[in-house]
């Protein structure tokens, strides 16, 4: 898989991701890209699906496992479509999240609870 991200204005573009495994792509996302709003991962797959970790919010200061805050978009964009498949999960999630991206692919037919927005 090829990722990329932002973390305040650093990491690779996406249109200059980098080869990654699922281990090295689990420390990207909790050690690279701070829950600050904004920042994000991006995950793309052999077939040319791409699914995005995007901060909605930043986690606040005072919050010692910030887990359960569900202030995450998993967004799967589908340019033919004009539009992305998404929805709000929490931090805590993720992890797993990234796990089936690289067992499943990045399409999201293979996710439930999604919701399509038109761009």
């Amino acid at each position: 898989m090829k990722a990329y991200w932002n973390d305040c204005g650093e990491g690779p573009t996406s249109d200059a991701p980098v080869e990654l495994d699922l281990a090295q792509t689990q420390l990207v996302w909790s050690d690279e890209v701070r829950g600050v709003e904004g920042n994000f991962l991006g995950i793309t797959d052999g077939s040319g699906n791409t699914v995005q970790f995007y901060f909605t919010e930043g986690i606040p200061d005072d919050v010692e496992d910030a887990s359960h805050l569900t202030i995450v978009l998993v967004d799967f964009p589908v340019i033919e479509e004009r539009g992305s498949y998404s929805k709000q999960v929490a931090i805590g999630e993720v992890a797993g999240l990234v796990a089936k991206v690289f067992e499943m692919g990045a399409s999201y037919r293979s996710f439930s609870g999604l919701r399509f927005v038109e761009w």
